[in-house]
């Protein structure tokens, strides 16, 4: 487990959170305690699994490198707990969660943009490829739970993923160090994120056309 760079611990961080968020989903959807197990596992790992697939790397990273698996499953325990005792808290609307959450879009998305790179897909893919590291996750989840992405109907979320996996991008075809577009890609994605957490961002939405009576 990545606990001794900076990184790494936002990568855990974010990775409880989806975990946390999938759980949460599951719960509100009535699922019985394996359906929050697997939906903590897919929200925290699904993204990656994406990446991975559409690169043609396997096995996937979290075959080679656990942790992700197991920081999952642990997490996905502990939501079944806290929901036996507490059923109705909405544990992925809490504000800590939400700040984690909004730490692993950040690191999920950065590795998953420079995991590209490092393939040698070019600047587009590799922007593409980081938003679904980053969201893609999220959107299994949702699908599984028969909901409508959270992430196309709620706050500014993938458009946060977009605009810090773009900057690396550009930083890296200007040559600065890796380390220092890597971190600015980090901040810029929280700080999108967390302000529309803070004032409930969201781009402009259709109101669903009422359909007349026969």
């Amino acid at each position: 487990m990545p606990t001794t760079d900076p990184f790494g611990l936002l990568e855990i961080v974010g990775t409880i959170a989806f975990a946390v968020s999938g759980g949460a989903v599951a719960v509100r959807a009535g699922m019985d305690w394996l359906g929050v197990i697997v939906l903590a596992v897919v929200t925290a790992v699904g993204g990656g699994t994406l990446r991975d697939l559409l690169l043609g790397q396997v096995p996937v990273s979290w075959m080679v490198h656990p942790w992700p698996l197991a920081v999952a499953l642990v997490t996905g325990v502990l939501v079944i707990l806290i929901a036996s005792r507490r059923p109705h808290l909405a544990m992925d609307s809490l504000s800590p969660v939400l700040v984690a959450d909004a730490i692993g879009l950040a690191a999920f998305t950065v590795g998953g943009t420079q995991a590209s790179l490092i393939a040698g897909q070019i600047g587009v893919v590799a922007v593409i490829l980081g938003v679904v590291t980053g969201a893609g996750g999220g959107v299994i989840r949702d699908l599984l739970a028969s909901q409508r992405p959270l992430i196309l109907v709620g706050q500014i979320y993938a458009l946060a993923a977009l605009g810090g996996a773009t900057l690396l991008v550009l930083l890296d075809t200007w040559g600065l160090p890796a380390v220092g577009a890597r971190w600015a890609a980090v901040a810029v994605i929280l700080a999108v994120r967390l302000a529309a957490i803070r004032w409930d961002w969201a781009l402009p939405r259709f109101t669903p056309a009422k359909t007349s009576q026969p």
